[in-house]
């Protein structure tokens, strides 16, 4: 049932890549060194991901609205395509648009073309609506109010980086960490790009990514990791 979202959206597989290897969700590593609770926009999606793969709607959305608070354009998009198609929920084609046309405030191609779509397929007498129920959910999650949400949480964790590891952010030393017990190490410099935690650096870095996904480009799969919460139920 939940698998007809993925190939409109692309979404789960195609995060930005942190290296060559692979997204942040097959990265154990970084996922282990506390990367994602940094950026509150990967983390929430994936638990959002994760949730509708298990089939719980509900939390699925709470995740994604969650994550768009960080300016997530993807959850904001996963948000447009289950009001769009009904998911455990009646379909609510007004409130797709108004979060689709969020999702595509920055004109990424693929929102875009999805927003058209939506719009195109409303009713003339719905179009007024759907335009103040967009504004409505811009002022909440628009870019304006909420780059600077993931702006402060990326500079704290810079701040926080740079006083307990002095150093390490420009050196190729290894950073310990302990998983289910066990010690592991990874390069610090790695986990240190400046491009994940610099706000200015981090935008243009997604922008790069999702200016270039369009139908077509991305394999779609199931997400092959699932990551902790602070509860056992994200």
């Amino acid at each position: 049932m939940y698998l007809r979202l993925l190939p409109l959206l692309f979404l789960p597989l195609c995060l930005p890549t942190l290296a060559a290897d692979g997204p942040v969700e097959d990265d154990n590593a970084l996922i282990g060194a506390g990367f994602l609770d940094s950026h509150p926009d990967m983390m929430y999606r994936q638990w959002g991901v994760d949730a509708l793969h298990r089939g719980k709607a509900d939390k699925a959305m709470e995740n994604f609205r969650l994550a768009a608070r960080y300016a997530d354009k993807p959850a904001q998009g996963y948000l447009a395509e289950m009001y769009w198609f009904g998911v455990e929920r009646p379909a609510d084609k007004i409130m797709a648009f108004a979060w689709m046309d969020v999702a595509a405030e920055r004109g990424y191609p693929l929102f875009m073309e999805l927003r058209d779509q939506y719009w195109a397929a409303l009713p003339l007498e719905q179009q007024e609506v759907a335009r103040a129920q967009a504004r409505q959910l811009a002022a909440e999650y628009g870019d304006a109010v909420a780059k600077p949400r993931i702006a402060a949480v990326l500079l704290r964790g810079q701040r926080a980086m740079t006083g307990s590891r002095t150093g390490s952010m420009s050196n190729n030393v290894d950073i310990t960490y302990f998983e289910g017990g066990t010690s592991r190490t990874i390069k610090a410099d790695r986990l240190y790009d400046k491009k994940y935690w610099d706000p200015e650096l981090y935008q243009r870095w997604q922008d790069e990514t999702w200016m270039k996904v369009r139908r077509g480009t991305v394999k779609v799969g199931a997400p092959t990791t699932s990551l902790p919460s602070a509860t056992d139920d994200p």
